[in-house]
């Protein structure tokens, strides 16, 4: 089977570019701190639950020089990437060898792609993962580390949401309210709406089971759970 990849939702098939070595299989690595107290024996160890991008390299061909143009100009900057070995997940890649790549295809008949990689996989599926609740449940978190979910709450006043016995409390709600917790903002639309939120944190799905609930006059949630996967 030929392998491929599809970058900024365009097939590397069809771009007449072949791929001769699939990128390493990479895990994040933990950002941890390690600190040394004079007087103390062993190093403390520091885990603020986040996760490094790492560097991959995919080596391709092309098949037609007279595209070479118009390759270059395709792969570059930031997209989502989906692999043949793995066509069920998306990674956030970004690419910056734009330059090199044009000079490479117009030298050799093969070319390195070097992709910056956020931590994180997707699923290719993921809207069809969002969830719209109207009373308090639990929801699964089917990934394999923590999510950070985008949730909108329809309703209005002052609301509590509930999550893992957790509270986020929101203020003034008129009609809808969105909480981003990847981006950390509050939001309505376009308007900034950080001033009516208070927690001290932003909400996250641990893996396994999670409790939702709310407080206050609330017709509706729709939450995108944004499940990812190490």
């Amino acid at each position: 089977m030929q392998a491929w990849f599809k970058f900024k939702e365009i097939d590397s098939r069809d771009m007449g570019v072949t791929v001769t070595a699939m990128p390493s299989s990479v895990r994040a690595d933990k950002r941890v701190n390690a600190i040394t107290i004079p007087g103390r024996n062993g190093t403390l160890h520091f885990d603020d639950e986040v996760y490094d991008s790492y560097v991959n390299t995919m080596e391709c061909a092309i098949k037609n020089r007279t595209k070479i143009d118009e390759i270059a100009a395709w792969l570059v900057g930031s997209g989502d990437m989906i692999f043949s070995t793995e066509p069920t997940k998306v990674y956030k890649v970004f690419i910056a060898n734009k330059i090199e790549i044009a000079q490479m295809m117009r030298k050799f008949q093969k070319f390195m792609l070097s992709m910056d990689t956020q931590p994180f996989k997707y699923s290719v599926n993921a809207r069809s993962e969002n969830l719209e609740l109207t009373a308090p449940t639990t929801i699964h978190n089917k990934g394999t580390v923590y999510s950070q979910p985008t949730i909108t709450v329809y309703g209005s006043g002052n609301i509590t949401l509930t999550i893992n016995g957790t509270n986020y409390g929101l203020s003034g709600v008129d009609s809808y309210i969105t909480i981003d917790s990847e981006m950390m903002e509050v939001y309505k639309d376009s308007t900034n709406a950080n001033n009516k939120y208070s927690a001290m944190d932003f909400p996250m799905f641990e893996v396994g089971q999670n409790s939702v609930g709310w407080t206050g006059s609330v017709t509706k949630i729709e939450i995108e759970p944004k499940w990812r996967f190490l």
